[in-house]
């Protein structure tokens, strides 16, 4: 031991080195180490990745030791901070790039209502299709957006270390300049060893146990010496960061609890077969039923085949006319069915039944369409005494009522012999009273054309004096006569078009995408199994209870609907199924709905997140810097010679702690002073495997803390207990 100790008087006295700057006064120098109780010493240095190593057997060799010589170049401007800052541009710009790229190039317009941002911004979110379809048409939706977003969440969180290392380089900037200065302000600028201690802990992890004990130490000052400006810049850099990463990490939670997925139909145009799902009159129908018939059945107008003088087709094929009944009874077995356009002012139309499967399936399709704007006439016509009706003459419809005899069918004046019709009207005359339109001396109508309408009900209420029911309290606000039945009188304005529709099963509706005026000839016979009274009854008996008991204006708005639905619906034995177009399959799709706040207040955070960065870049990136030359001897060998930045060296003091512990726990092996400048901070510590290096914990005479294990030896060489 007496051996050892002269050896550390040789180290202390002979070849101690030129003290460092004050920001390197934590470095070892030149250090000699007795690896046990023999006589030889290990002399040498580290680069930080390898070790150099002579022997000497005495001490005089090791008087004889030449001297290492330290050196430092002048000062000049450095780059610094530069790799630091592109990792988290590339990391938070990046994200940002991502996120809103995928946003802007995967959404499904039919859903958000437009593409791009302003879109999304006026629907309030960003709905995406994520979906990856295989080949049996299978999908599986991803929320992709949410897997950046906790990325991003989570590397930023990571390199909240790598923006403290930016702020280091400033901090340590400021160090060296006041470390330099010697008067009374400026050493005041330097941290005490508590405030150092501190530093380290902000600089090195930025934790929230950290934040809040130097916030603390902070708050204390009337008791706690005077706070250096790098100090306090290093604390409300270390809040700031901290505070926006977790921003940072809110917006993805806020995203998270509030995206989620949405199921569509989504339309895949489907070629591979024809779709029979519009409409087209049968044009085989007139000639085969005339076939056989008289020569006088023939045509009475060239344009169209069916409309001949005693119109064979309504009345010589039952099959035709039992399918009118089937789809005006809405029966479920039919191929046709009719329904009403709320939106196009009631135009009826007719669709596919529900033997033809339309479910999944949008389309587009021609058919045909009517259109009914029916009148009240009751108030319009003259009346005697009792309020009943006696002749519309005054309302355009002279004809009306019609009267006949209740056994025969006859015209006749009998009053109370009013029986149900739907007459057409053309050049005055009423077509329908028998035989359809036989008879007239004009049988084509025009189209738009005039229909009558004429309903009487019978009361079989027991026990009432009036016919006023339901929500009508006045007879005169109905759109019927109550005496001595209830009778209704209405002009109707009627057109048949060719139109063209579409479904949108997605939605489960029809909208009309054009119409046009159908010819004279055709209108005159999808109109003819109307005027042959195919429709009268069930019209008078979908109309009895609102013709009763409702407004006028609800009773006509009714008859508008059940006339227009009713006469297509008689004619639907003529038409035939054709090819319909722009077919698409719809396929349950599931969507990704962004809202559209979350996602900006992500994407606003990882910005300002990047601007921190830059700002903190940008007042340190042109940094005055001096760097330190240390040979290993006087030998000038250029081969042997280190250059370290003290700038670097000193964010290493403020990040790592190793650079610490290895001033706390020299080697004492004459290497010391190469691993304070070592490249790597694993470099500046001794890391031997002899027993004295290993650290004991506990108790000792000086007071609780790390000894080493074989001297007894506390952090700063005090002595204590031996092991």
């Amino acid at each position: 031991m007496a051996q050892s100790r002269r050896l550390l008087a040789l180290k202390h006295n002979i070849l101690k080195p030129p003290a460092f700057p004050p920001v390197l006064k934590g470095s070892h120098g030149l250090s000699l180490h007795a690896p046990s109780e023999k006589d030889s010493l290990s002399f040498g240095y580290t680069d930080g990745s390898q070790a150099h190593s002579t022997t000497y057997t005495d001490e005089k060799a090791v008087a004889q030791l030449p001297a290492r010589r330290w050196f430092s170049k002048p000062s000049k401007h450095r780059l610094v901070g530069f790799l630091p800052t592109v990792i988290v541009l590339v990391i938070t710009l990046g994200f940002v790039g991502l996120i809103l790229g995928f946003l802007l190039s995967m959404q499904y317009v039919p859903a958000q209502g437009g593409r791009g941002f302003l879109a999304a911004v006026r629907h309030g979110s960003f709905v995406l299709d994520e979906e990856e379809w295989s080949g049996d048409m299978s999908s599986g939706g991803h929320l992709r957006v949410l897997v950046l977003s906790a990325l991003a969440s989570h590397l930023i969180s990571d390199t909240s270390s790598i923006l403290m290392t930016l702020v280091a380089y400033r901090v340590g900037a400021q160090w060296l300049s006041v470390s330099q200065g010697g008067d009374s302000t400026e050493i005041a600028q330097n941290p005490t060893p508590l405030q150092y201690g501190l530093l380290v802990r902000l600089m090195g992890s930025s934790s929230i146990s950290a934040i809040g004990t130097s916030c603390a130490y902070a708050a204390q000052s009337r008791s706690r010496p005077r706070l250096p400006r790098l100090f306090k810049q290093a604390l409300s850099m270390s809040i700031s960061v901290w505070v926006l990463a977790r921003l940072v990490g809110l917006a993805d939670l806020w995203l998270h609890t509030t995206s989620r997925s949405i199921s569509i139909l989504r339309p895949i145009p489907d070629s591979s077969q024809a779709y029979m799902f519009a409409a087209q009159f049968n044009e085989t129908i007139c000639p085969a039923v005339r076939a056989g018939l008289p020569e006088d059945n023939a045509p009475t107008s060239g344009a169209f085949p069916c409309i001949s003088e005693f119109e064979d087709f309504v009345t010589m094929d039952d099959s035709m006319s039992n399918i009118g009944f089937s789809v005006m009874a809405n029966e479920s077995s039919t191929a046709w069915k009719v329904i009403t356009l709320a939106n196009a002012a009631d135009m009826a139309i007719l669709i596919p039944g529900a033997t033809i499967d339309t479910l999944y399936t949008s389309y587009t399709a021609s058919t045909f369409a009517f259109q009914a704007n029916c009148t009240s006439l009751n108030s319009l016509c003259t009346r005697d005494s009792t309020g009943m009706t006696t002749n519309c003459s005054e309302a355009g419809y002279p004809a009306l009522p019609y009267f006949t005899d209740e056994v025969s069918g006859a015209v006749t004046s009998n009053a109370t012999q009013i029986n149900d019709f739907v007459f057409g009207v053309v050049d005055g005359e009423l077509a329908g009273r028998s035989l359809g339109s036989v008879g007239l001396n004009s049988p084509v109508t025009s189209n738009p054309a005039r229909m009558a309408v004429q309903l009487r009900w019978d009361t079989h209420i027991q026990g009432t004096t009036s016919n006023v029911h339901g929500e009508v309290t006045n007879s005169a606000d109905l759109a019927i006569d109550t005496y001595p039945n209830p009778t209704l009188y209405a002009g109707c304005a009627v057109s048949f078009f060719n139109a063209t529709v579409r479904l949108d099963s997605s939605q489960n509706s029809w909208s009309l995408v054009n119409s046009t005026l159908s010819s004279s000839e055709f209108a005159t016979t999808l109109w003819l199994p109307t005027l042959w009274q195919y429709a009268t009854e069930q019209l008078a008996a979908d109309l009895m209870v609102t013709a009763r008991t409702k407004p006028k204006d609800v009773t006509m708005a009714a008859l508008n609907q059940h006339l227009a639905r009713l006469t297509l619906g008689a004619a639907a034995g003529y038409i035939e199924p054709a090819k319909a177009t722009e077919v698409n399959y719809l396929v349950p799709t599931l969507l990704g709905q962004y809202p559209v706040g979350p996602v900006v207040a992500l994407l606003t955070l990882l910005c300002l997140y990047a601007l921190l960065a830059l700002l903190v870049f940008l007042s340190s990136w042109w940094t005055t810097d001096e760097t330190i030359i240390s040979p290993f001897d006087a030998s000038n060998d250029a081969s042997l010679v280190q250059e370290r930045s003290m700038l670097v060296l000193t964010r290493t003091w403020l990040t790592n702690p190793l650079a610490l512990v290895g001033a706390a726990f020299p080697g004492e092996d004459g290497q010391d002073d190469v691993r304070s400048v070592a490249k790597q901070p694993s470099g500046m510590v001794y890391d031997g495997n002899d027993s004295d290096m290993r650290l004991a914990i506990g108790l000792t005479n000086e007071g609780f803390g790390i000894r080493k294990r074989a001297t007894g030896q506390k952090i700063g060489g005090t002595e204590g207990l031996q092991a």
